[in-house]
């Protein structure tokens, strides 16, 4: 008697060799992500030490400016408003 369905019980060799590819398969495809993961972060952490050195590099090179600023507003100071103990007077 059938019914319409047939459902074959036997497995093939087919099967196996296919089953056993998919499982190498799936182990190579999670270790490939494991690795580029573990790229991916030690690249992250390059990337972040030298974004510190540029951002300690700038803080440096700011500070050097406002000196400098600090120079010539001393200077400009200095000749536009001419301290009268320098002995000149107007």
């Amino acid at each position: 008697m059938s019914n319409g369905t047939q459902i074959n019980k036997s497995i093939s060799i087919g099967h196996i060799v296919t089953t056993v590819g998919l499982v190498i398969g799936g182990f190579t495809f999670i270790y490939d992500l494991r690795e580029s993961v573990a790229i991916q972060a030690f690249q992250l952490e390059t990337v972040e030490d030298r974004l510190e050195r540029v951002v300690a590099r700038t803080d440096d090179q700011f500070g050097e400016i406002m000196d400098h600023l600090i120079r010539l507003e001393e200077k400009l100071d200095a000749i536009v408003f001419p301290n009268p103990r320098n002995g000149t007077t107007n």
